[in-house]
């Protein structure tokens, strides 16, 4: 970890803008415990530091980098940052447009608190009411009708039958789960879950439950497994010739003759790659990274617990590994870990601590496909 005496003050800018710079990659601020794991000064050095002097606390300092802070925006910021949400959107805003918490989203309850409701807030800025109640009046029973059957021909044409809430929630043509369960059940008296399945499709919860079986026989026993088999199947790996499943660590490990085994073993360009697939923390991979203790959550504990184990068995045995978190399931990591696999990639795939999967961006890019048979397992994990 850096010396936080290396920092120079006249450098303060640079490292300001690098600050922006990850938090907007992400789209979440950069919180005071995560700066270190990008190479940042810490929060007392940018706020002793920052040419303002009026600021004196970490959420005045976000701020004055340009992001949305419910303790010290002021109601001139919110409004630019309204603005800015406006001319990105380009069609009039919604109730479920500011459910987001992105860097610079205005949050609902700070709206409530300055203008009482978003409607008076559009009245104010001028903005287009498009609803008369924007949190009572969102659908009306012929709208929830007209847009659950877009989504469901959305569905046949992407060739899925199923969507779990996170993927539902990251679309913006369509509204969020909670939605859609709210007027399902105000208008056919059953919960969202229900009304789909009545219409040949499942909804799902992030996480091991969901269990996919391919055509050659290899077993995904996790949502996360499926699209990285799926990256390497679209990459031209065979399953069984090219990479392995569930390969016992003491077949490769000498002096291990325990019960563990890896998640992908892959043979590709005269490399050996051992994957691991974080799955089951994938909210804790900061905690993995530090090697902190969760403390709250014995199960997951155990889970880290081992996979350290694990990691500390492939350092030690100088392999070619990467663990890799839901967050890091892009198809740009997966390319550079089949043809560059280095340490620096490796540190650099670390320090990326999104806990969560751009969903959208795997949609637009097609990188994801479920078109093999769907196996519904027990004791489904919700991550969101």
């Amino acid at each position: 970890m850096r010396d936080q005496n290396t920092f120079l003050i006249e450098k303060y800018q640079d490292y300001v803008n690098d600050f922006i710079k990850k938090s907007e990659e992400r789209d979440k601020v950069v919180s005071c415990n995560e700066l270190r794991l990008f190479d940042l000064p810490d929060a007392r050095w940018f706020i002793n530091n920052c040419p303002d002097k009026t600021i004196d606390t970490w959420a005045k300092f976000t701020d004055w980098c340009g992001f949305f802070s419910p303790k010290a925006t002021s109601k001139e910021h919110a409004i630019e940052l309204i603005y800015r949400k406006q001319r990105l959107h380009n069609t009039p805003l919604k109730y479920d447009d500011f459910r987001h918490a992105g860097c610079y989203d205005v949050q609902i309850p700070y709206i409530r608190r300055i203008w009482g409701t978003i409607n008076k807030m559009k009245e104010e800025l001028g903005l287009e009411i498009i609803q008369e109640s924007m949190i009572d009046k969102i659908m009306s029973r012929d709208d929830f009708i007209d847009e659950t059957n877009r989504l469901f021909n959305y569905l046949h044409s992407i060739d899925i039958d199923f969507i779990t809430r996170r993927m539902l929630n990251s679309i913006k043509e369509f509204h969020n789960y909670d939605t859609f369960d709210k007027y399902c059940k105000r208008y056919f008296r059953i919960s969202f879950n229900d009304y789909i399945i009545n219409h040949g499709f499942r909804i799902g919860k992030m996480g091991s439950g969901i269990v996919s079986e391919f055509d050659d026989g290899e077993i995904a026993k996790s949502q996360f497994e499926y699209i990285f088999s799926s990256y390497l199947r679209s990459y031209g790996l065979r399953y069984n010739q090219d990479y392995f499943r569930e390969v016992k660590y003491s077949t490769f490990i000498s002096d291990y003759d325990g019960l563990m085994d890896c998640d992908y073993v892959i043979k590709y360009n005269d490399n050996t790659i051992y994957i691991e697939i974080a799955g089951i923390i994938d909210a804790y991979k900061t905690f993995f990274i530090d090697n902190k203790v969760i403390k709250n959550r014995k199960s997951r504990e155990k889970y880290r617990k081992k996979l350290m184990h694990k990691k500390e068995m492939l350092l030690s045995n100088h392999l070619l590994y990467f663990i890799l978190f839901p967050c890091d399931l892009t198809k740009e990591n997966l390319k550079e870990i089949l043809e560059n696999p280095t340490e620096e990639l490796r540190s650099r795939i670390e320090l990326f601590v999104k806990n969560n999967i751009d969903w959208t961006k795997i949609r637009e890019n097609g990188e994801l496909k479920y078109n093999e048979e769907i196996k519904w397992g027990r004791n489904v994990i919700d991550y969101d």
